[in-house]
Protein backbone atom coordinates (compact mmCIF):
# COMPACT_ATOMS: atom_id res chain seq x y z
CA UNK A 1 0.00 0.00 0.00
CA UNK A 2 1.74 3.51 -0.70
CA UNK A 3 0.79 5.75 1.91
CA UNK A 4 -0.52 9.57 0.81
CA UNK A 5 1.94 12.36 0.72
CA UNK A 6 1.69 14.96 3.87
CA UNK A 7 -0.46 17.48 3.08
CA UNK A 8 2.37 20.93 3.64
CA UNK A 9 0.40 22.94 6.54
CA UNK A 10 -2.22 25.48 5.22
CA UNK A 11 0.97 27.55 6.99
CA UNK A 12 3.45 26.91 4.76
CA UNK A 13 5.73 29.15 2.79
CA UNK A 14 5.26 26.64 0.14
CA UNK A 15 0.80 26.56 0.36
CA UNK A 16 1.16 30.66 0.86
CA UNK A 17 3.23 31.16 -2.56
CA UNK A 18 0.55 29.46 -4.40
CA UNK A 19 -2.16 31.66 -2.81
CA UNK A 20 -0.74 34.56 -3.52
CA UNK A 21 0.11 33.15 -7.24
CA UNK A 22 -3.55 32.09 -7.71
CA UNK A 23 -5.01 35.43 -6.40
CA UNK A 24 -2.28 37.30 -8.56
CA UNK A 25 -3.62 35.39 -11.77
CA UNK A 26 -7.55 35.58 -10.76
CA UNK A 27 -6.47 39.68 -10.59
CA UNK A 28 -4.85 39.80 -13.80
CA UNK A 29 -7.75 37.98 -15.59
CA UNK A 30 -10.29 40.47 -14.47
CA UNK A 31 -8.31 43.44 -15.79
CA UNK A 32 -7.36 41.69 -19.26
CA UNK A 33 -11.17 40.54 -19.57
CA UNK A 34 -13.69 43.11 -17.88
CA UNK A 35 -16.31 42.45 -20.23
CA UNK A 36 -15.92 38.55 -20.04
CA UNK A 37 -15.72 36.04 -23.01
CA UNK A 38 -17.76 36.75 -25.86
CA UNK A 39 -17.31 38.99 -29.35
CA UNK A 40 -16.44 42.28 -29.30
CA UNK A 41 -19.12 44.60 -29.52
CA UNK A 42 -17.63 47.01 -32.59
CA UNK A 43 -18.89 49.03 -35.20
CA UNK A 44 -18.92 47.26 -38.80
CA UNK A 45 -16.96 49.23 -41.03
CA UNK A 46 -19.07 51.16 -43.44
CA UNK A 47 -17.19 50.53 -46.37
CA UNK A 48 -16.82 54.27 -47.49
CA UNK A 49 -13.30 55.32 -48.50
CA UNK A 50 -11.65 58.58 -50.61
CA UNK A 51 -8.67 58.89 -51.98
CA UNK A 52 -6.67 60.54 -55.16
CA UNK A 53 -4.86 57.97 -56.58
CA UNK A 54 -0.90 57.60 -56.73
CA UNK A 55 -0.18 59.55 -59.85
CA UNK A 56 -2.55 62.45 -58.28
CA UNK A 57 -4.55 61.93 -61.72
CA UNK A 58 -7.91 60.13 -60.78
CA UNK A 59 -10.02 60.25 -57.64
CA UNK A 60 -11.41 57.02 -56.07
CA UNK A 61 -14.15 57.09 -54.17
CA UNK A 62 -14.89 53.39 -52.94
CA UNK A 63 -18.92 52.76 -51.31
CA UNK A 64 -19.33 49.36 -50.03
CA UNK A 65 -23.11 48.51 -50.85
CA UNK A 66 -23.84 47.32 -47.34
CA UNK A 67 -21.29 47.16 -44.13
CA UNK A 68 -18.52 45.14 -44.48
CA UNK A 69 -18.18 41.85 -43.69
CA UNK A 70 -16.84 37.95 -43.62
CA UNK A 71 -18.04 36.66 -46.90
CA UNK A 72 -18.48 38.02 -50.40
CA UNK A 73 -18.89 42.23 -50.41
CA UNK A 74 -19.46 44.57 -53.51
CA UNK A 75 -18.29 48.09 -54.09
CA UNK A 76 -18.60 50.60 -56.26
CA UNK A 77 -15.72 52.59 -57.11
CA UNK A 78 -16.09 56.16 -58.56
CA UNK A 79 -13.67 57.31 -60.95
CA UNK A 80 -13.16 61.22 -61.31
CA UNK A 81 -10.63 63.23 -62.95
CA UNK A 82 -8.67 65.48 -60.99
CA UNK A 83 -7.94 67.89 -62.93
CA UNK A 84 -11.59 68.77 -64.75
CA UNK A 85 -13.64 66.79 -62.36
CA UNK A 86 -15.10 65.00 -65.44
CA UNK A 87 -16.05 61.23 -64.24
CA UNK A 88 -13.44 58.87 -65.88
CA UNK A 89 -15.13 56.79 -68.19
CA UNK A 90 -14.45 53.54 -70.41
CA UNK A 91 -11.08 52.34 -67.94
CA UNK A 92 -10.60 49.28 -66.59
CA UNK A 93 -11.15 48.62 -63.41
CA UNK A 94 -9.66 46.21 -61.61
CA UNK A 95 -8.79 45.74 -57.96
CA UNK A 96 -7.22 43.27 -55.92
CA UNK A 97 -7.98 42.46 -52.54
CA UNK A 98 -5.36 40.24 -49.95
CA UNK A 99 -4.76 39.74 -46.74
CA UNK A 100 -0.72 39.68 -46.85
CA UNK A 101 -0.51 38.16 -43.27
CA UNK A 102 -2.64 34.92 -44.06
CA UNK A 103 -1.67 34.61 -48.20
CA UNK A 104 -5.14 35.04 -49.05
CA UNK A 105 -6.24 36.93 -52.05
CA UNK A 106 -7.89 37.85 -55.23
CA UNK A 107 -8.39 39.64 -58.63
CA UNK A 108 -11.47 41.47 -59.72
CA UNK A 109 -12.57 43.33 -62.47
CA UNK A 110 -15.32 46.43 -62.26
CA UNK A 111 -18.03 46.97 -64.80
CA UNK A 112 -18.94 50.29 -65.65
CA UNK A 113 -22.30 51.04 -64.48
CA UNK A 114 -22.97 54.22 -65.26
CA UNK A 115 -20.50 56.74 -66.36
CA UNK A 116 -17.77 56.93 -63.87
CA UNK A 117 -19.05 54.54 -62.18
CA UNK A 118 -18.17 50.82 -62.07
CA UNK A 119 -19.18 47.62 -59.86
CA UNK A 120 -16.71 45.11 -58.41
CA UNK A 121 -18.46 42.51 -57.06
CA UNK A 122 -17.85 39.49 -55.13
CA UNK A 123 -14.97 40.30 -53.26
CA UNK A 124 -14.11 37.70 -50.79
CA UNK A 125 -13.01 38.41 -47.35
CA UNK A 126 -12.99 34.85 -46.08
CA UNK A 127 -12.06 35.84 -42.07
CA UNK A 128 -11.47 38.40 -39.84
CA UNK A 129 -8.52 41.21 -39.78
CA UNK A 130 -7.67 44.17 -42.14
CA UNK A 131 -7.87 43.29 -45.64
CA UNK A 132 -6.14 45.76 -48.10
CA UNK A 133 -7.70 46.67 -51.59
CA UNK A 134 -5.82 48.24 -54.53
CA UNK A 135 -7.75 49.57 -57.20
CA UNK A 136 -6.49 50.41 -60.66
CA UNK A 137 -7.99 52.26 -63.79
CA UNK A 138 -6.22 51.46 -66.70
CA UNK A 139 -6.50 52.37 -70.45
CA UNK A 140 -3.94 50.46 -72.38
CA UNK A 141 -1.76 51.44 -69.43
CA UNK A 142 -1.89 52.06 -65.86
CA UNK A 143 -3.79 55.39 -65.42
CA UNK A 144 -3.71 55.43 -60.90
CA UNK A 145 -4.00 53.74 -58.74
CA UNK A 146 -5.18 54.17 -54.74
CA UNK A 147 -5.32 51.24 -51.78
CA UNK A 148 -7.85 51.20 -49.23
CA UNK A 149 -8.08 49.04 -45.99
CA UNK A 150 -10.80 47.36 -44.15
CA UNK A 151 -11.37 45.85 -41.00
CA UNK A 152 -13.31 42.62 -41.17
CA UNK A 153 -14.69 41.69 -38.18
Amino acid sequence: MIEPREQPSPKSPTRRRWARARAALIAALAVVSPAGCGPRDVEPDDGHRLDVGANGRIEFAVESTEPIKRGFNTFHVRLTWTDSRDPAQRMKLRCYASMTSMGHGSVHEGTEIEPGLYEVADVPFGMGGLWDVQCRALTSSLIDEAAFEFDVH
